[in-house]
């Protein structure tokens, strides 16, 4: 309890203090995956590669084949080389349709196929965890987020300033 009143404009006030959390402890769940991403091109259509994902998974659960030997024969991504791990990552390390499917999926849970603007993935949670962000990982995310609001506001006050010097003279054509 404060041991003197606050005098605010409303009013004269006591405060008590109930409970208190460290602000400088923030934790966030990390996920370990692993994927296989199937591009469509000319010769492979977007419904082809999801078709064939659907027969790798068939085959995975199955126990026929393994995630790993799947992703090296099939994986079109740096990643294939690893058994298609993409290590930890922390969220919004990856595009929304992504964190979507990876995010509900249980450790060892095999996603259906789906698709992202980078192709279609077969995807597989390995591990999850849970970190403690450091003070300096946790200034570094406000900069980034301050740094994005800036760039907001920059791109729109520059769009308005190039709307205004445009000039447009619309001439009917000579018949």
């Amino acid at each position: 309890v404060s041991p003197t009143l606050l005098r605010t404009g409303a009013g004269f006030h006591v405060i008590k203090l109930v409970d208190r959390k460290d602000a400088g402890a923030m934790t966030i769940v990390q996920t370990r995956a692993r994927h296989i991403l199937l591009r469509a091109s000319p010769q492979v259509s977007q419904t082809a590669a999801i078709n064939r994902l659907a027969a790798l998974r068939k085959q995975i659960e199955a126990g026929t084949l393994t995630f790993e030997q799947a992703a090296r024969d099939n994986s079109e991504d740096s990643s294939a080389a690893q058994g298609g791990d993409l290590g930890w990552t922390s969220p919004g390390a990856f595009v929304p349709e992504f964190e979507q499917a990876m995010n509900p999926l249980p450790i060892g849970g095999l996603s259906a196929p789906f698709v992202t603007r980078f192709g279609a993935h077969l995807l597989q949670v390995t591990d999850r965890r849970n970190i403690t962000l450091e003070p300096k990982q946790l200034r570094e995310q406000a900069r980034n987020v301050l740094r994005e609001q800036r760039f907001e506001e920059a791109y729109a006050e520059w769009t308005r300033d190039l709307r205004a010097r445009a000039f447009i003279e619309m001439r009917e054509p000579p018949y």
